[in-house]
Order: C-alpha cells, then sequence, then structure tokens
C-alpha cells in the first residue's frame, strides 16, 4: 500500500513507521490513523520483523489532531444541530480503541519521541511498550485547555504508566512538561540528546531483534498488559504455565546454547 502520511520502511528485522505531515508538525488525520494502522498490520504479519518503531518526520512527532479537523467538529456544534450531540471527527479503523491495536500486537513497539508530543499524540504513546524521548520533547495531555477531556485510554493507561498523582497533576491541568521531568514521572524510559534518538530507538530495536525470542517477548508483552487488571494468583498462575510450555519449546535450548556457545542466538520467528 502507497501512504501518503506516513514513511513505512525496514531495516533488517525492524520495521519504521514516520508519521509524515511534517508542514503541520505531524497533526493526526483519519488518513495518517488508518495508514499507521495498516503499516501496524504489516509489521505484525511479517515474520521477518522483531520490532517496530514509531516516530515522526521533521522537529515534532505528533501535536495531536489536525486543528482542522477540530474546527470542523467544533463548528458543527454552531449550526442547525447544535441541540444534538456534536459528531466527533470521522476516524474508523474498525477497532473500538483508536490505539488499542498496539496493545495487542505480538512485537514491541519503540516510541522515538522527537518535538512536541501532546493531546492525542500523547495518547498514541502511552499505547507504546518502549518511550525514548528527545531532550528537546515536550509532552502534554493538552485535552482540558482546548475544552475536551483525556481521550482514547490515556485515563486507563496514565496512573498505570506513572501513578494517580502524577496522572492527575497532566489531565487536570493540561500543562506541559519537558523530557526530564517525563522521565522522572516514568513517563520515558530514556532522554537522549535529539541527534542520538533514532540511533538510540535503533539501537534498541536491534537489540531486541537479535537477542530475545520473539515468543518470549510476546508472551511477556500479553501479560504485562492483561495482569494490570489481574490478581495476583491469576498472574502467578498465567506466567508459570507459560513458563513451563517454553521449557518444552525450542527457543529456550536455543537461548542456553547460544549463550554457552558465547554466539547470538537464532530464535524462531512467530
Amino acid at each position: 500500500m502507497a501512504y501518503s502520511e506516513l514513511i513505512y520502511d525496514k531495516q533488517d528485522k525492524v520495521a519504521i513507521a514516520t508519521l509524515n505531515r511534517p508542514d503541520r508538525m505531524n497533526a493526526i488525520t483519519p488518513t495518517m490513523a488508518g495508514e499507521l494502522k495498516d503499516a501496524m498490520d504489516d509489521a505484525e504479519r511479517d515474520d521477518a520483523i522483531a520490532a517496530v518503531i514509531v516516530t515522526g518526520a521533521g522537529k515534532s512527532f505528533c501535536p495531536g489532531m489536525d486543528m482542522g479537523v477540530l474546527q470542523a467538529a467544533a463548528e458543527r456544534k454552531k449550526g442547525d444541530d447544535a441541540g444534538k450531540p456534536a459528531e466527533t471527527p470521522q476516524i474508523d479503523i474498525n477497532h473500538h480503541s483508536l490505539f488499542g491495536f498496539f496493545l495487542k500486537m505480538r512485537k514491541p513497539i519503540i516510541g522515538a519521541l522527537n518535538g512536541n508530543c501532546v493531546g492525542m499524540g500523547l495518547s498514541m504513546a502511552l499505547h507504546f511498550d518502549i518511550r525514548i524521548a528527545g531532550e528537546g520533547t515536550r509532552m502534554s495531555a493538552i485535552f482540558v485547555r482546548r475544552g475536551l477531556s483525556a481521550e482514547h485510554g490515556s485515563t486507563w493507561l496514565l496512573p498505570r504508566l506513572v501513578g494517580i498523582s502524577h496522572a492527575m497533576d497532566l489531565a487536570l491541568t493540561g500543562r506541559i512538561i519537558n523530557a526530564q521531568e517525563a522521565l522522572a514521572m516514568g513517563l520515558v524510559s530514556r532522554v537522549v540528546p535529539n541527534d542520538q534518538l533514532m540511533p538510540t530507538a535503533l539501537a534498541a530495536a536491534n537489540d531486541i531483534a537479535v537477542n530475545c525470542s520473539p515468543t518470549g517477548m510476546a508472551h511477556a508483552k500479553r501479560m504485562l498488559w492483561e495482569h494490570l487488571t489481574a490478581t495476583y494468583q491469576t498472574a502467578t498462575d498465567d506466567s508459570t504455565a507459560v513458563m513451563f510450555g517454553m521449557f518444552k519449546q525450542g527457543d529456550f535450548k536455543e537461548g542456553v546454547t547460544a549463550f554457552v556457545q558465547k554466539r547470538p542466538p537464532r530464535f524462531k520467528p512467530l
């Protein structure tokens, strides 16, 4: 599929999706959302891909929904149908949560966050498994400053990622935080110089692709997300069952053998 608002590339075992509307700071449109979902479907299907990076072209990751889409939605409130519930921007990519597909993917998603990561851009980034920020990155759950509220799973993800106190701070104030404050909160796992952002993300993705079992990562990712709402006993039973199941699979033997032989492992793709 040819994309108009996304650059999709593959480098060895790593897929890279780049939001590509630099003239609009990579603001989200229905087209971009659909193209991103399509690219992630491809990465999930491709046995050769072990990890995925999502980033933004130019100086911004994503400032949120395109203002033209928001203005159109706001104008509809003022028209003849003012007494009816306002229509929402027309984004329909066939799943109940706009970015929920990231959580369901079996492969790790690394966000290389450059510049602004605001509003719906932040909502998207919360769904990534690992977030690495450039030192110039600014982040905000800005919704309340636009007459809206936290969206697309943010109220579920934020307190689980940063704790309820920080989540309340971000969601109720809509204030902008810098990369170092995001790091202190646990909103991102690393902050690097801006010019080292993509090299760092690629190094992390390639390390995963070369040294980690795709099956093991898929199980770990699923359990980490699902167990956020599970009891301790359920989580323990699940992880124990997975562990004993993997004892019987080839990746376990290969992982041990590769360590003993001091060579990179040759794990099976998903």
